[in-house]
């Protein structure tokens, strides 16, 4: 059964830390969705509008990389309860996809509009730093995953 909203948030990697009051503000904002075993729910390349919180479920993250005229696709992560993805969208608008996430199962997700969290986040200083000091030490994680395994195709 899928967790309620306010659970997945406070159990996300991004929001665990932010009090009741602010998880609160971010439920009323994001919806459930989803996503059967093969589905891709973002395509690297496109413009990312929302954010993903898996609430149940299995998600591969890949990216296509050129390697001289011939492609290969790279795992950079494999995703489960309680880890995000689609970040970029509330960091800029508009912020272009930079890996393409496949459900490897059947996956329920919160997802919350990038441009309303953004605009609670710019209207909450504190907060706003809190989660954006958070999603750096995600992002780095997910860079040094990249650079790793794109290292295997030498």
């Amino acid at each position: 059964m899928v967790s309620s909203i306010k659970e997945v948030l406070h159990n996300c990697e991004i929001f665990s830390v932010l009090d009741e009051e602010t998880i609160e503000k971010i439920s009323r904002i994001s919806s459930v969705e989803s996503y059967e075993a093969g589905d891709t729910v973002i395509t690297q390349g496109e413009y990312g509008t929302r954010t993903y919180l898996i609430a149940e479920g299995q998600v591969v993250l890949t990216r296509t990389v050129n390697l001289g005229g011939r492609e290969a696709e790279v795992t950079i992560d494999i995703l489960g309860r309680g880890r995000g993805m689609g970040w970029a969208s509330f960091l800029c608008e508009p912020c272009g996809v930079s890996s393409t996430a496949r459900c490897q199962k059947p996956t329920k997700f919160v997802v919350i509009e990038g441009n309303k969290l953004r605009a609670m986040l710019k209207a909450d200083p504190q907060t706003g730093f809190v989660v954006m000091d958070r999603l750096a030490q995600v992002i780095a994680n997910r860079l040094r995953a990249a650079y790793g395994a794109m290292d295997t195709l030498k």
